[in-house]
């Protein structure tokens, strides 16, 4: 389900996806709850439930200025926001791309957590001064300000995407000089951290609490599972960033001569295939020279009588039309190239400009997967070849966006 754009600050669309409205209620009847048992029936229902609604209010807007934090300073970086979105989890400002600098990216991290702890050192100080005159408030203040804390230092985890870990990350960047080197070590520390808390989730269930048990298990497992996602996306961009196209084309092509008549076409499987994505190329040589290619579609429109009396050069194409690539490329050019294509393939040329063989999204994820360790069985070959994907669900084209709108396609 989407989120819905409600206004726009400062040119921000400012969207809410509908589980917030889950949180709205919940943290609405906790309010409520807790403000019923302080006070012992002393406010009425009616009031009970405004000053819920009213509490979450507060949260709302305090995860709301966390995010303008993290968007007004990376307008300041130069980077545009594309939106800030607010959802159970709390909330998050979507840049169209990231900082390309070190301490800019460190500046964009830490803005949200200081304004996030600075609510609460303002709220819970205005608490305590009104703890006297103005109760309800002093503990509206006190309860909003406490959750602000908590926002805060959550965020301040070390762990991938938390600005915590993306504090470590340009932290180690800076200092290193490799953005690569600064996600391996905020990976790490997101991997120590999901083994400490499955840890104490396992010591809490030997003690007999078993609610803490679920909770910091299933914390652990989550973050596990975050960093070996995120583990695996960086040794597919080290890939991507090192294997060059002449390391991975294959040969599908035919190649023949120009002075054939068109009746040689009718011999090739790929004119019974109603699927375009697997029509042939036909190159076409004349003495040992390329001169173009030619169309299997050339047959439909002559009649069979003519066949045999019509010939290969009079229906030649340049080969320059074709989509092509050089040897020399690497793989992650070689991604976002073929997502530009009609039929999702590319024709490999040489230094000098002439073909050598082809590729395919099924060729560059077999040599991805090889290099990792996985060897794809044919079946899901065959299906990936015929529908014209990236098999097992590979989603490449992100990481190969990813890498180019990150500035990490030469960073090794």
């Amino acid at each position: 389900m989407g989120s819905w754009e409600v206004m726009k600050i400062r040119g921000i669309p400012l969207r809410i996806h509908p589980s917030w409205f889950l949180v709205f209620l919940y943290f609405t009847v906790s309010a409520r709850d807790q403000f019923e048992t302080v006070f012992d029936g002393q406010v009425s229902i009616w009031n009970g439930w405004v000053i819920g609604a009213f509490t979450a209010s507060l949260l709302f807007l305090s995860v709301l200025l966390h995010e303008l934090a993290h968007s007004f300073v990376a307008i300041g970086e130069g980077l545009k926001v594309r939106d800030i979105t607010l959802f159970f989890l709390g909330g998050m400002a979507n840049l169209e791309k990231e900082c390309p600098t070190s301490k800019g990216s460190l500046k964009i991290a830490i803005s949200g957590p200081v304004v996030s702890l600075l609510l609460a050192f303002l709220m819970i100080l205005l608490s305590n001064k009104l703890s006297v005159s103005n109760l309800i408030l002093s503990n509206l203040l006190k309860q909003v300000g406490s959750l602000n804390f908590l926002i805060g230092v959550f965020n301040l985890l070390p762990i991938m995407p938390l600005d915590g870990g993306v504090i470590l990350k340009s932290l180690i960047w800076h200092f290193t000089g490799s953005k690569r080197a600064g996600i391996k070590v905020a990976i790490t520390s997101a991997r120590l951290i999901s083994f400490i808390a499955i840890f104490i989730g396992i010591l809490s269930l030997l003690r007999g609490n078993l609610y803490f048990a679920i909770c910091f298990s299933i914390i652990g497992l989550f973050v596990f599972s975050s960093s070996k996602s995120q583990s695996q996306i960086i040794q597919i961009q080290n890939i991507l960033s090192e294997v060059y196209v002449n390391q991975v084309y294959s040969r599908s092509f035919r190649v023949l001569e120009d002075d054939l008549p068109v009746k040689v076409l009718s011999k090739f499987n790929s004119l019974n295939n109603n699927n375009r994505f697997n029509e042939e190329w036909i190159l076409i040589c004349r003495e040992g020279r390329w001169v173009g290619y030619v169309n299997e579609k050339i047959l439909k429109n002559i009649s069979v009588q003519n066949w045999d009396k019509r010939f290969l050069y009079e229906f030649l194409l340049p080969i320059n039309e074709l989509p092509s690539i050089s040897e020399n490329e690497l793989l992650w050019k070689a991604i976002i190239k073929i997502e530009k294509t009609k039929n999702g393939r590319l024709l490999v040329l040489s230094v000098c400009g002439l073909p050598l063989g082809t590729l395919d999204r099924v060729d560059i994820a077999k040599a991805l997967l090889k290099k990792i360790g996985l060897n794809i069985p044919d079946q899901f070959i065959k299906i990936a070849r015929k529908e014209n994907i990236y098999p097992l669900g590979l989603n490449l084209l992100d990481i190969a966006q990813s890498m180019v709108s990150n500035d990490l396609k030469e960073d090794q």
